[in-house]
């Protein structure tokens, strides 16, 4: 079930999509320091394995800022993503577009028990989306999963290093 705090473009809500994978995780670390490693998608492979080639189209970089556009190559698809919402330490979301897919991905951060609360909603859409639906969508909930462990792996040991 989606979070109804997510700001869905149009076209992009859960109803509207091919699919939607949702993921959650208490991380033992602050909002700040989980914030710092997420918005430094140059630094990704080093806790994502899923992400690969991160390079930077246009916008502010390497730290995300509204309208910061970057290509990377994940889920073996080359995706072009683009912030379209931004509330430091709050809430992230972007665009992400490839051959055949068309996608946003939403991310909810709380103060939690000491720690961070990390909720993340992807949905999809498109011909290409369609036709590997059955494999993908799985797939995204689990390498998403993996992507908020690796996050409290290296949030947990401090801020990422100054760009």
């Amino acid at each position: 079930m989606s979070d109804t705090r997510i700001r869905w473009p149009e076209g992009h809500r859960p109803e509207d999509s091919a699919f939607l994978a949702v993921n959650e995780l208490h991380v033992d670390s602050t909002v700040e320091n989980v914030w710092a490693w997420l918005t430094r998608p140059d630094l990704w492979s080093r806790f994502y394995a899923n992400a690969r080639l991160v390079r930077p189209v246009s916008g502010p970089w390497p730290e995300l800022e509204l309208g910061s556009r970057w290509r990377w190559l994940t889920f073996g698809a080359l995706i072009t993503s683009e912030v379209v919402e931004i509330d430091p330490g709050e809430r992230l979301a972007w665009s992400a577009e490839g051959l055949g897919s068309k996608g946003h991905h939403a991310w909810i951060f709380e103060r939690r028990q000491g720690g961070t609360f990390i909720h993340t909603e992807e949905t999809q859409r498109r011909w290409g989306i369609n036709l590997v639906k059955p494999l993908l969508r799985p797939a995204m909930t689990r390498m998403h999963q993996r992507w908020l462990e690796g996050l409290a792996r290296v949030a947990s040991d401090g801020p990422p290093p100054p760009p």
